[in-house]
């Protein structure tokens, strides 16, 4: 069985609409990771965090980065795959960015760590070696996987922290996220949206992306009466 490919990606998911904040190290790190031109002798790069940490934005912007250096990607997200067979990834080895999203979501399933262990040494095998970005809720040690060799090879190369999102700096994400789709918004308006809507980062990008829609459909500046009207609140 082959995975059906490829993946649509969200086009505005990438490192210049990521607010990197206390996350300047990481984000330089992937940044040269997704470029062939720039040698490493790491081939392997995992990212952890609560939800909510942009860990999934980060490996979108990876996609887009390594896109743009003519390098072929392919994005997988375990919450999607966790119930199909293992098999449908035996391909992806050939593809020369490899990201893999909440790999926490098959802790103790026996045949998808198998597979995932089982990729990372193809990998790590091939000529033209693939590099391997790989997102979790925690740390390669305390995710809870039952194979202790895929545990082992997880940590072959960088392992991430990625900083937890404060209110403050939920406030900045959504100013920032605003303003790069050349949006305005006063400090009330986004501590309106913080007291009225689910505040999980996945769930706030949506709410921007539909301000936008309704804000250029009604031809009307983000107001809270606006903001109320838009989003039924």
């Amino acid at each position: 069985m082959q995975l059906s490919l490829p993946v649509s990606l969200p086009d505005d998911e990438t490192f210049d609409s990521f607010l990197i904040a206390d996350n300047e190290f990481t984000v330089a790190y992937l940044q040269k990771f997704c470029d062939r031109k720039t040698d490493s002798n790491k081939a392997i790069c995992y990212l952890f965090g609560t939800i909510g940490t942009g860990k999934s934005h980060l490996l979108f912007a990876c996609c887009h980065e390594a896109k743009l250096n003519g390098l072929q990607t392919v994005y997988l997200n375990m919450l999607e795959l966790r119930e199909m067979p293992s098999e449908i990834i035996n391909n992806v080895v050939d593809y020369d960015l490899i990201c893999i999203d909440n790999l926490h979501e098959i802790a103790e399933n026996e045949a998808w760590e198998r597979a995932i262990f089982d990729l990372i040494n193809q990998a790590s095998e091939r000529e033209h070696q693939p590099r391997i970005i790989i997102s979790a809720q925690a740390s390669p040690l305390t995710v809870g996987f039952g194979l202790p060799d895929l545990v082992s090879r997880l940590t072959w190369g960088a392992v991430f922290q990625l900083a937890t999102r404060s209110d403050d700096l939920l406030r900045r994400i959504i100013q920032f996220r605003l303003e790069h789709r050349g949006l305005e918004a006063s400090e009330d308006c986004i501590k309106f949206l913080l007291t009225r809507v689910d505040r999980e980062l996945s769930n706030l990008m949506l709410i921007v992306n539909e301000l936008d829609k309704k804000s250029l459909q009604a031809k009307r500046k983000l107001t809270i009466p606006f903001i109320k009207q838009a989003l039924d609140l």
